[in-house]
């Protein structure tokens, strides 16, 4: 039999610690944006490591800035978690192939974790769909 119970709300205090989460979470990804449209020499020197040319950097920046928005947008955060989570897959692969530290590699992977923990705790149809037993 399928259960029909729905998720309980989260308390006011996991409301605030959830809208921190995601504000730091969309504070990384604007500080990125900023970076790469200003060719900031940490993004040269990443471009460069990775073989990529640096004209790239403003394009990929336009591409995060739009995701980071319909992130935010609560009407459209799953969409933009998703998409984001494409985009941070990519991140992840660019750096595994130029060999970059393991940190780098697994950098993305942690931000997209951090990046879907606020929707998970928000959204009552993820929380269903994806449910975490608890002992």
């Amino acid at each position: 039999m399928e259960s029909t119970a729905i998720a309980p709300a989260p308390t006011r205090r996991v409301l605030w610690v959830v809208r921190v989460l995601q504000g730091l979470v969309v504070l990384f990804f604007l500080f990125d944006v900023v970076g790469k449209y200003a060719l900031l020499p940490g993004v040269a020197d990443a471009f460069a490591r990775q073989q990529m040319p640096l004209a790239l950097a403003p394009v990929i920046a336009t591409l995060l800035l739009v995701l980071t928005v319909l992130y935010v947008v609560p009407r459209t955060s799953v969409l933009g978690a998703v998409l984001l989570t494409g985009y941070l897959g990519g991140a992840c692969a660019c750096n595994l192939r130029a060999g970059f530290s393991a940190f780098e590699v697994l950098f993305p992977i942690v931000t997209g974790a951090l990046m879907w923990t606020p929707i998970y705790v928000l959204e009552p149809r993820l929380r269903e769909l994806l449910p975490i037993r608890r002992p």
